[in-house]
């Protein structure tokens, strides 16, 4: 996994998780579509970073470099070239390791192992559902098919199936490949508006497409599953999604306190039988307790379809800021036409576009400062012409040894070429 992708997709999710707050007071289905369109896009973030716009950055501009032509030959010292390893003696990329160290590649194959066994899991637990299903549920009675008929007929949606499970808990969807709605034995004994309220929950899971949401937040999980983020992410997905269904019983009719004493009968009783995590349980005991303060509050919120519309294009928009924000790429740097020779410095004198070079230099002897002194004598040291010879016979007898010295190195030199 790219550390790019890891790192957008944490700053995506953190973002929704701000979103989710300010958003405490809205509907539960539609901070549930915000979770689910934040999982979605973080399982989409490796293919939509390359399609996403791309957004320029200025970049901060280098210090120039000085042209090695500009600089007199034995100003700056020469720094003598590294020999060349011969090939056969440098090691491969792949052989060579500092020892202490962990290759990136052992990394990616740790990342790609838990995907591996948390994928494993997750197959294990729909495989449970399903024969949960095929080997323990029996065909549910008729006085229960016929209120599910009518819940269906209410919901206006396709009457699903419904069995009645060997073992009492507590009321779920189950299936492997088709959703199947799973009654405990004890609802017999239930009011019928309890056994109703129950149907409409489980229901409104199908009707929603909720096993679908949960598949997709399941795999997201697999791929980051090093991610806190993503795994926070699923959990809040189910607890809207769970608050979203609670809404639905309410606003059909059922009343709140006999709605919330049949969540905690469910909830405190122990489960005989152990649910898979891929099942759509009505009351787990993970998050009843926000549940009921909300069912008590007969607090029942209807989505907007504007503020869903808002939140869809929202997430859109951010995900494209962050998912597609990439640095320009510079410019190539310009070609430099030409390096301008030392001769072309000094070919300033015959031209007269500046006053002469070597006059400076001459008068530049007579300086009080030594250091100013001793630059000017090397400047005439390097200069060619004879026309520097009597300045630095001048210098020669100049009260500082540096400057002495560099009149003597001046007119060591065998040959001056004089410039035309």
């Amino acid at each position: 996994m790219d550390l790019n992708v890891i790192l957008r997709t944490s700053l995506l999710l953190a973002a929704a998780a701000i979103i989710a707050r300010l958003l405490r007071h809205a509907a539960p289905s539609t901070r549930h579509l915000l979770w689910h369109c934040s999982i979605v896009l973080v399982l989409l973030a490796p293919a939509l970073g390359p399609l996403a716009p791309t957004f320029q950055v200025p970049m901060v501009p280098t210090v120039p470099q000085v042209p090695m032509g500009l600089v007199p030959k034995g100003l700056v010292p020469m720094v003598p070239e590294v020999p060349r390893v011969p090939n056969g003696m440098v090691p491969d990329a792949a052989s060579a390791s500092t020892p202490g160290t962990t290759p990136f590649g052992t990394l990616g194959t740790l990342g790609t192992l838990g995907t591996v066994l948390v994928l494993v899991w997750y197959l294990l637990c729909w495989l449970a559902s399903g024969l949960a299903v095929w080997r323990g549920s029996r065909p549910a009675p008729s006085e229960w098919v016929a209120e599910a008929r009518a819940v269906a007929a209410r919901l206006r949606m396709r009457e699903p199936s419904l069995r009645r499970s060997r073992y009492d808990g507590s009321p779920h969807v189950a299936g492997l490949f088709r959703s199947v709605v799973m009654m405990p034995p004890q609802a017999a004994l239930w009011t019928t508006e309890a056994r109703q309220a129950a149907l409409v929950h489980e229901f409104t899971h199908i009707r929603r497409r909720d096993r679908l949401t949960q598949a997709l937040a399941q795999l997201a999980c697999a791929v980051y599953w090093f991610n806190p983020l993503v795994w926070h992410a699923a959990a809040a997905l189910g607890r809207e999604r769970e608050r979203a269904c609670d809404d639905e019983v309410l606003r059909l009719g059922a009343r709140p306190s006999e709605y919330a004493t049949l969540l905690l009968d469910l909830a405190r009783k122990p489960a005989p039988q152990w649910l898979p995590a891929t099942a759509l349980s009505m009351a787990r005991r993970s998050a009843i307790e926000d549940r009921l303060l909300m069912i008590l509050a007969d607090a029942v919120k209807t989505p907007r379809r504007s503020s869903r519309w808002l939140v869809t294009a929202g997430i859109a928009a951010l995900a494209t800021a962050i998912l597609g924000a990439q640095p320009a790429v510079p410019a190539p740097a310009a070609k430099p036409e030409s390096k301008p020779k030392v001769a072309d410095i000094f070919d300033v004198d015959s031209n007269q576009t500046l006053p002469s070079l070597t006059s400076m230099f001459v008068r530049a002897l007579g300086d009080a400062s030594g250091q100013v002194r001793e630059q000017a004598a090397l400047a005439l040291a390097l200069t060619p012409g004879d026309a520097v010879i009597d300045p630095l016979l001048v210098a020669l007898k100049d009260p500082d040894a540096q400057v002495r010295e560099k009149a003597a190195i001046g007119l060591a030199v065998p040959a001056r070429p004089a410039h035309h």
